[in-house]
């Protein structure tokens, strides 16, 4: 990465109190108060994050596409256990897997942050959120049938 040793080299305005963090990898410094997102893949899923404000103050969301919920022609069995784990994660406190209109299975996640988080408070936040999941994300995709026997 370019970006970091420009960074060691130069000295940062007191203004800048944030990096972007690119999908690519690639990092921009940011200004205060700006939406901060980046990208990671955990479980060869690809994940993006970024902050948000609500009414209850600045928050990190993350999200990614999981798969499409199985069809009960590609076994009964299978298709309960993927709901019984999806159904399973709806009471944890930051991440959950829920299915969208278009029967789609997606991780989503929110966690409260600082108003002017670092980066690494972010990252943080965000390996909390991927915490919770894991095991409930980790089952799912031992359930689901393989990739090449998926629907498109």
């Amino acid at each position: 990465m370019e970006a970091l040793p420009l960074l060691t080299k130069q000295s940062v305005p007191a203004e800048v109190d944030h990096l972007k963090i690119n999908a690519d990898g690639t990092v921009r410094l940011g200004r205060a108060g700006e939406v901060v997102e980046f990208g990671f893949t955990f479980l060869n899923r690809r994940f993006v994050a970024g902050t948000r404000t609500t009414q209850s103050g600045p928050i990190l969301q993350l999200s990614a596409d999981i798969g499409p919920v199985p069809y009960s022609a590609e076994g009964i069995e299978t298709r309960r256990a993927a709901m019984a784990v999806i159904s399973s994660t709806q009471g944890l406190k930051h991440a959950r897997l829920v299915i969208t209109k278009t029967k789609q299975i997606c991780c989503i996640g929110k966690i409260p942050v600082k108003q002017f988080s670092a980066p690494v408070d972010l990252i943080s936040a965000a390996t909390r959120i991927m915490l919770e999941i894991q095991p409930y994300l980790q089952a799912l995709l031992e359930v689901l049938p393989p990739a090449s026997k998926r629907r498109r």
